[in-house]
């Protein structure tokens, strides 16, 4: 399994893409009895857009709203700069572990 990535642009941000994305995730990341490792984080991207990504365990819980939204495998990003949008506080320590 593997990392997915999603660029949303300032006006897909405005448009209120970024916050239905979040609330199904939210939702399925509840069905799925909140995984340790399932999560979702935000980055800001350059011009006013965000970039999101999907930690690997997404693909077990989540898989038809990556395929929905458009995202894309990639490889782990940089911890620096994410902000946890859905998750558990601690998955910073089983990401670097």
């Amino acid at each position: 399994m593997q990392w997915h990535h999603l660029t949303l642009s300032a006006g897909e941000i405005a448009a209120g893409r970024t916050t239905a994305i979040q609330e199904a995730f939210t939702a399925l990341f509840r069905s799925a009895g909140g995984p340790r490792t399932m999560a979702l984080f935000r980055k800001e991207a350059p011009e006013g857009g965000v970039d999101l990504y999907f930690t690997p365990e997404c693909q077990l819980h989540a898989w038809p709203l990556l395929q929905e939204c458009g995202a894309t495998p990639c490889a782990p990003p940089s911890l620096a700069g994410l902000e946890l949008l859905v998750g558990h506080n601690e998955i910073t320590y089983y990401l670097t572990t």
